[in-house]
């Protein structure tokens, strides 16, 4: 790393330190130690080959020039969906109590972090930076009511950069939709550093949905862990439209027999935008499922990676786990890294991967523009069909209503 930027992230903690819980000093330091140790990925870490986020953040965002008061200026109330509901909100990454609606079925609380190990140098700034963690303790049996959670970034006055800390404990039985979006006015660069943390206990079911449809100077790393308890079911639905960096990070440990899970995600970009998935799942126990279907379409000077692992353990007998990723480049300009990977220790399994990476079916075309469908309009018309395969998990009726708007937006005008 730049002794610039070790120099700014240093400067950064020591303005904000005693703003922090002393509890949580140790800790903190510890992270910062962490970070101080380990570059941001650039292009010679593997799993950064084609998101050099050191280079990318160096070059747009500076860690001198961050605004650390919180704007109240915003009307959070009014980008509520009118739906009953859990609206949980944040700013700037911090958690605001009085800002949100929270329901008697659930216990919500703030509290610090007291994690000492930590994954990699995103886990770690996470851990430094952030003002207070939400712990989310749903009850069992709960069912009825979704959970909104609302990212406001405000950088009208600076720079921000923002560190968002979610647990969530879905107990035996529940079941929880969660709905992810973010909201920002401002036109100074952003830089998210988003964790989010699941306990899926058995039997319960846990679905969320993030739309990330973000001006280009917003700058994103989100990282997802979910751990799975017996004859759970999670699911996963990702939605990219724009951004300047979008890097998505999506870990899942089935750790009892008779887990699914299913990842469905849609990146449809343009311009500069630049959008990283990487998934992982980890089957450690027998009977277990995982369905991952990503699809993608890139215009102009976009860029997109895909890398999905699969991990299928001794002791995972009867596993049936299947990854697909689809791509359909529109540009010469812009340009896809796809690399499925399947690592398998068991032998009484069924598991595929794969991925396809191609221009507009010139058969298929031909078949609509015959049938006396202008060009335009039959190109539009095939690309909404292959994009709309994967709003098929989602549970908001509503929100398939709204990112078919965005879909079709973008590909019609």
């Amino acid at each position: 790393m730049d002794i610039s930027v070790i120099n700014s992230i240093q400067e950064q903690f020591n303005k904000n330190e005693a703003t922090y819980l002393a509890a949580s000093l140790t800790h903190r330091k510890s992270a910062l130690d962490f970070v101080l140790l380990h570059d941001l990925p650039d292009r010679k870490d593997e799993e950064y080959k084609y998101t050099p986020v050191n280079r990318i953040l160096k070059k747009n965002f500076d860690f001198e020039k961050i605004v650390t008061s919180n704007s109240t200026h915003l009307n959070f109330k009014d980008h509520f969906y009118k739906l009953k509901g859990n609206h949980l909100v944040f700013l700037n990454g911090t958690y605001l109590p009085a800002q949100s609606i929270i329901l008697n079925d659930i216990c919500c609380q703030t509290e610090v972090d007291s994690k000492q190990t930590f994954k990699d140098v995103f886990d770690a700034l996470n851990v430094a930076f952030c003002k207070n963690s939400l712990k989310i303790e749903v009850n069992e049996h709960y069912r009825p009511q979704p959970f909104f959670i609302y990212y406001f970034y405000d950088s009208e006055q600076g720079q921000v950069f923002g560190n968002p800390n979610i647990q969530i404990t879905a107990h035996s039985n529940t079941r929880i939709q969660i709905l992810e979006k973010t909201i920002s006015t401002g036109t100074h660069p952003v830089f998210i550093n988003k964790k989010v943390g699941v306990h899926v206990k058995a039997n319960a079911q846990v679905n969320i949905t993030k739309i990330q449809n973000y001006k280009k100077h917003i700058f994103q790393v989100y990282n997802l862990e979910v751990n799975q308890d017996a004859q759970s079911t999670f699911n996963s639905n990702v939605y990219s439209f724009a951004g300047g960096l979008i890097r998505n990070n999506l870990s899942i440990n089935q750790l009892g027999e008779h887990c699914e899970s299913h990842m469905h995600g849609l990146y449809l970009i343009t311009g500069h935008s630049h959008v990283d998935n990487h998934t992982s799942v980890n089957h450690t126990q027998p009977n277990s499922y995982s369905n991952e279907l990503y699809k993608g379409i890139l215009d102009e000077n976009a860029r997109a990676v895909f890398n999905g692992k699969i991990f299928v353990r001794p002791e995972a007998q009867k596993t049936n786990a299947f990854q697909s990723n689809q791509n359909i480049n529109l540009s010469d300009s812009a340009s896809i890294h796809t690399k499925p990977q399947l690592e398998i220790w068991a032998d009484d399994v069924k598991c595929s991967h794969g991925c396809t990476v191609g221009q507009m079916d010139e058969e298929a075309l031909f078949y609509l523009r015959a049938r006396g469908i202008g060009k335009n309009q039959a190109k539009a018309l095939i690309l909404i069909a292959f994009s709309e395969q994967s709003l098929e998990y989602i549970p908001f009726e509503f929100v398939k209503e709204e990112i078919d708007t965005l879909i079709r937006k973008r590909l019609i005008g």
